[in-house]
């Protein structure tokens, strides 16, 4: 599962984005802040202009129309420079000889995080905090960090960027939604994809999906239709790797998604080639955005159809 973006589609309070180049992880933070930014500032000025105007005078009305709306490219700069007010980013502190400290400590955080959390964003919706180097956070750190992360305001949203997400407490990384960048090992990506309720149950309903009603294929699929595209599609990716795996080699050892394991060996039994061929063009095609004027529960609705066809 490879990371190009951090998701916008929905807005999550933290993400916590892995990598092992500093560089590209900051630039996908602030990439990130642009279209979440200009999608606020489009979101505001909609609601802006279907205000009930019609009791108004005419004298009275504000004249939306005559405002200058802050150019997209201005917004992006700013953003870019890092010089907008919004958007905050938390770094070691250097010393007094220009040094940079070798962690991030709990007075840094209480300071520059949970300090200014409560102030109101300057200019938008939103107010973005990035924090750099989050592993290098000492453990007094990330507890004062968590008080934060559970309770943050609704217009605050945390990007912490990490090399090593082993070094962050478990109660930091199950507040998080997770983006990684660059190549995760398969094994490591199934793990992560089944602790999402709706795709840990997805295998146990494409082994029986021939005895489900359409509507209990139209009722999962639009749950299904919630999550982020890449996970799921991933996820289709996986299993039906271990489905073809099994079927050539009738090796269980093989398997990734060991814990779907009669799931998986049920399909290799059941479904041909070509039907696992069909399966792959469906996930290909969805990927590519063939169907990207298609709603997400009616792609995969589709697919169910499909499978429960053949």
């Amino acid at each position: 599962m490879k990371g190009i973006s951090i998701p916008d589609h929905r807005i999550h309070h933290a993400y916590l984005v892995i990598g092992q180049e500093e560089d590209l992880l900051r630039q996908m933070a602030k990439d990130f802040v642009v279209r979440l930014f200009h999608k606020s500032k489009k979101e505001e000025s909609e609601e802006q202009f279907s205000l009930p105007l019609e009791e108004e005078s005419t004298e009275d009305r504000p004249d939306f129309y005559s405002e200058k709306e802050e150019p997209e490219d201005s917004l992006s700069l700013r953003i870019e420079k890092e010089e907008h007010p919004d958007l905050i980013f938390v770094d070691y502190q250097e010393k007094e000889n220009g040094e940079k400290k070798s962690s991030i400590s709990i007075d840094q955080i209480r300071q520059e995080v949970k300090g200014t959390v409560d102030i109101s964003p300057k200019e938008g919706q939103y107010k973005v905090y990035v924090l750099c180097h989050s592993d290098k956070m000492t453990v007094e750190a990330q507890n004062a960090l968590l008080k934060t992360l559970e309770e943050a305001p609704e217009h605050v949203i945390m990007i912490l960027l990490c090399e090593n997400e082993n070094k962050l407490l478990d109660t930091v990384l199950s507040r998080v939604v997770r983006v990684y960048v660059g190549d995760m090992p398969i094994d490591k990506q199934w793990k992560l994809l089944q602790e999402i309720p709706a795709l840990r149950a997805l295998p146990a309903f494409l082994k029986e999906i021939a005895h489900k009603k359409q509507e209990e294929m139209q009722k999962y699929a639009e749950e299904l239709g919630q999550l982020d595209g890449q996970e799921l599609y991933c996820f289709l990716d996986i299993i039906l790797r271990d489905v073809l795996c099994y079927k050539s080699t009738k090796d269980h050892h093989l398997l990734y998604g060991q814990s779907a394991r009669e799931s998986i060996t049920a399909m290799a039994e059941k479904y041909s080639y070509w039907t696992l061929g069909q399966w792959g063009e469906y996930i290909e095609r969805y990927k590519e955005g063939r169907a990207v004027n298609v709603a997400q529960n009616y792609q995969i609705l589709d697919f169910f159809l499909f499978l429960s066809n053949t």
